[in-house]
């Protein structure tokens, strides 16, 4: 039986699952969701020792919260599934595209990305585990939160200071472990013919737009959004216009069902 949390499930239709991202938990979601209920069965959840999720075994990998995620939509016949993942949730349906294809109808990566981490980003990964590890999770959220927005002063940051200060220490670990160590996916664009959504801002610092454009170019069935005046955080800053992107793509998949 899984371990994962996740919310009531809204609407009803062809499933329409939540992944968040790094220190974040399937509340993120709560105030962008609501367009998405009157055709789709919407549900969130908490990825691995994140909120009300129980932890994997550490050390552990990308795959293996990508597998945990798999027996989840196997238990609960969630088949053909249009997985949204937000960053390091963009990771996980990565892997679900590599390893578990037969359960995915689409993906949407928001603000996340098919390459490995360059040798410079691995060291940033070191040194945010050596810094939690000496001076705890709340300094690293303190800075970390309003780095993700493009407008310092945007409303929303500090509900997302809330939520990514409920972080433990032990999952801001592993987690920053798996993905400084995940290996690159480029082939599942260039190979995988399951349709793909690509959603990335134009000022984001953790996924450069031109690492997104290189997706782009490099992918088989993608369609690919660039966002303006946006960093990170796409379901907060430009909310409206990404609940839009999400809805036609969505509604596309559905008709082609």
């Amino acid at each position: 039986m899984s371990s994962l949390f996740f919310s009531k499930e809204q609407g009803h239709g062809r499933p329409l699952i939540f992944l968040h991202g790094f220190c974040e938990t399937h509340e993120i979601w709560k105030d962008f969701i609501e367009p998405f209920t009157s055709n789709f069965r919407v549900i969130t959840l908490d990825l691995p020792g994140f909120g009300n999720s129980e932890m994997l075994p550490s050390p552990f990998t990308i795959d293996q919260v990508s597998d945990a995620v798999a027996n989840w939509l196997i238990e609960n016949q969630l088949e053909k599934s249009i997985i949204i993942g937000h960053s390091l949730g963009g990771y996980v349906a990565l892997g679900l595209a590599e390893n578990h294809r037969n359960l995915l109808g689409s993906i949407v990566l928001f603000h996340s990305s098919v390459f490995a981490d360059s040798a410079e980003k691995r060291k940033n990964r070191d040194r945010v585990i050596e810094f939690v590890g000496k001076n705890g999770v709340q300094p690293f959220i303190d800075t970390f939160v309003a780095g993700l927005f493009f407008n310092k002063n945007d409303p929303s940051i500090n509900d997302v200071h809330r939520i990514a200060s409920q972080t433990k220490l032990m999952t801001l670990i592993s987690y920053s472990q798996a993905m400084r160590d995940r290996p690159d996916r480029s082939a599942v664009l260039k190979n995988n013919e399951i349709p793909k959504l690509l959603i990335a801002g134009e000022e984001d610092a953790l996924i450069p737009i031109a690492a997104s454009k290189e997706m782009d170019r490099m992918a088989k069935n993608l369609s690919f959004f660039e966002l303006k005046n946006v960093a990170h955080m796409g379901f907060f800053e430009a909310k409206t216009e990404c609940q839009q992107i999400i809805l036609r793509f969505a509604n596309r998949m559905q008709s082609n069902r």
